[in-house]
């Protein structure tokens, strides 16, 4: 079996030869595409992020003083007018705006504000000094009635209430146009619009400006020349597909779809695609999809890396003819060392690994065979002692876990017993000691405030006293569990009810409630002490103890949650142990009883901290038994 195991493993690597160039080229696919992918998605962020912090500023242009106040005064202005259509057709309503504004144009002056219209000047001036080309074609602003009232430069109409993007401007915030060809500019260009609101968010006009695509792709252009190599070409495209960039920036007569945008549209917003016709001929395209930066939902712009495959497919070429070269040396030697390693090493290390499995299972019995290869014959006598030692090993941890299980059970159970009777012998002179408290109560003490006095601490001891000896005696009684459908918030009101909860403890108990089958009166007594132990955790503090019940299909889980200080971390994993308290007079047997009474109602409990919460999961339809708690 091994010699046909060792003929297919190297009969594999002779046809990995063959098939080795083919899962080459796909691993550097997905190498080159992933990188690619890196490169696109971190160009678009930067495109993405320059053309926000661009229009950030001009949006800061309308959040001045100086712009509100203006914006303010033209409506006041322009408000006092009846019909602003009749106004300005009777004043010049065909007049142009036309990138100057003319020492005669005494209509269009008397319109405009003088410092908002020098402020915009300034701010096209600095843009073309510091970037050295020419930043905006269009900037003006409008009052709330479309009349523009600063102007900066442009070509445009006095009135703007009738284009779309004056009115989405004005609705909804902001206005990002797509990437046009305008015939009057003779370029492409992309128009932005900004609602203007005064301190209060009431609507004062529109800010406008055009932005060339020269200035909006200046940054990307020079990352493209970076990325861009012999074999790597980065383009970019709108979101109609046609090319805005590619080696250089496209004229608008050069601006084709490019061919493959159908696919890339429907893909993710970044991935990489395999074009190709052969496996010599192959082309990958990484690409990331605009997906705007902050406030900026970008202009649906897509970034593609064109990868060709000459640049990778020639030398692995070389690497499959030599690797068949090699697979074929390899499979004729693989015969014969299969066979060799069959027969004389395969075979024992079998029968090893068989007999170790079977000692790790409890078979101590079984046996190494003997073998004529000294090092094999080594490990199978250190096999033989290693199962008599586990054997001696087994035996003797068996016995001393009886002995011990034994030597603890008789110890409780000598415990109990006297613990038991101990509760019994203190009870009838605690009976006495009652009796004659209630006899000299009725003899008349209200006269005698000291005598008054010591039988209130004698009650309060009396108390103290069989409330501890009922805790012995619900820990060691053996009593049958009589197990009847009950309502779990009957018990819960029982238990409540039964103590007396301190006014700085706030009690929530659940809403819902459920019928399991249990004996009442030992769940009860599992109520109380979880609800006494919460109250106790939370002192004098202002707390509260949430009860829960959820429905867990077959079974419910009751839940104790509470304030306080949790459970002392040395104490935890034996909170549920006998004789185990945190509390210097309890004791240290009321969770030991709840666990008892829980468990023999087939449930269990467990705890946790931060916060504190006991949690008791019981079956809802456990059978009525015999079961002795």
């Amino acid at each position: 079996m091994l010699v046909l195991a060792m003929f297919g493993i190297f009969l594999t690597f002779a046809f990995y030869g063959i098939f080795t160039f083919d899962l080459s080229i796909s691993e550097m696919k997905k190498l080159l595409g992933t990188r690619n992918e890196g490169f696109s998605f971190n160009m678009m962020q930067v495109l993405d992020q320059t053309l926000d912090d661009r229009l950030n500023d001009f949006q800061d242009i309308s959040k001045t003083r100086l712009m509100k106040d203006a914006l303010q005064e033209s409506n006041i202005k322009f408000g006092n007018i009846p019909d602003i259509n009749s106004y300005l057709k009777n004043n010049g309503n065909n007049i142009k705006f036309n990138n100057q504004i003319e020492e005669n144009d005494l209509y269009l002056r008397q319109l405009l504000d003088l410092n908002i219209s020098n402020l915009l000047s300034d701010i096209i001036d600095f843009y073309n000094d510091v970037y050295d080309h020419e930043v905006v074609k269009e900037l003006y602003v409008t009052n709330e009635f479309g009349v523009i009232t600063g102007y900066g430069s442009g070509v445009s109409d006095i009135l703007q209430t009738d284009e779309d993007w004056w009115n989405i401007a004005k609705n909804e915030g902001s206005y990002f146009g797509k990437l046009h060809f305008d015939d009057i500019y003779d370029n492409q260009v992309a128009d932005f619009g900004f609602r203007i609101n005064d301190d209060d968010g009431n609507f004062l006009g529109v800010l406008r400006v055009v932005i060339p695509v020269e200035d909006m792709v200046q940054g990307f252009i020079n990352d493209a020349e970076i990325v861009n190599t012999q074999f790597r070409n980065v383009l970019l495209i709108d979101g109609d597909g046609r090319i805005i960039y590619s080696k250089e920036l496209q004229s608008p007569s050069e601006m084709d779809k490019f061919q493959y945008f159908n696919e890339i549209k429907n893909g993710e917003d970044v991935g990489f695609l395999e074009i190709a016709d052969e496996v010599d001929n192959l082309k990958l395209l990484s690409y990331s999809k605009s997906t705007g930066y902050r406030t900026f939902p970008g202009l649906d712009w897509t970034i593609i890396i064109e990868q060709d495959s000459s640049s990778f497919v020639n030398e692995f070429i070389e690497l499959r003819d030599s690797i068949l070269i090699v697979s074929v040396i390899g499979m004729s030697a693989s015969v014969m060392i299969g066979l060799f390693i069959s027969f004389f090493i395969s075979k024992p290390l079998k029968e090893f690994s068989s007999m170790a499995k079977m000692i790790a299972k409890g078979n101590f019995e079984v046996r190494a065979k003997r073998s004529h290869i000294n090092e094999f014959e080594i490990i199978g006598r250190s096999l033989n002692n290693m199962a008599q030692s586990l054997k001696k090993l087994f035996e003797t941890e068996k016995l001393l876990a009886e002995a011990n299980t034994k030597v603890k059970n008789e110890r409780f159970s000598a415990m109990g017993e006297l613990a038991a009777s101990m509760a019994h012998e203190l009870r009838n002179p605690l009976a006495t000691v009652q009796s004659s408290s209630d006899i000299i109560k009725k003899s008349g003490i209200a006269n005698n405030k000291e005598l008054e006095n010591v039988v209130q601490r004698m009650e309060r001891a009396i108390s103290k006293m069989s409330n501890q000896i009922e805790s012995v005696l619900n820990f060691v009684r053996m009593t049958p569990i009589n197990q009847i459908p009950t309502s779990i918030n009957s018990i819960l009101d029982l238990s409540v009810n039964s103590l007396e909860i301190p006014k700085n403890i706030e009690i929530e108990l659940p809403k819902e409630d459920y019928q399991i089958n249990c004996d009442s009166k030992k769940m009860e007594i599992v109520f109380i002490n979880l609800i006494l132990n919460s109250i106790q955790a939370i002192g004098e503090n202002k707390g509260k103890i949430k009860i829960t019940v959820i429905d867990k299909g077959d079974f419910v889980h009751i839940k104790f949650e509470d304030t306080g200080d949790g459970i002392p971390d040395d104490i935890f994993n034996k909170v549920f142990d006998p004789l185990v308290s945190t509390k210097e007079k309890g004791t240290g047997l009321g969770l030991s009883t709840c666990k008892n009474i829980v468990e023999g109602h087939h449930g269990t409990i467990s705890a946790k901290n931060n916060p504190t919460i006991f949690t008791i999961k019981l079956p809802k339809n456990s059978k009525n038994n015999s079961n002795i708690t």
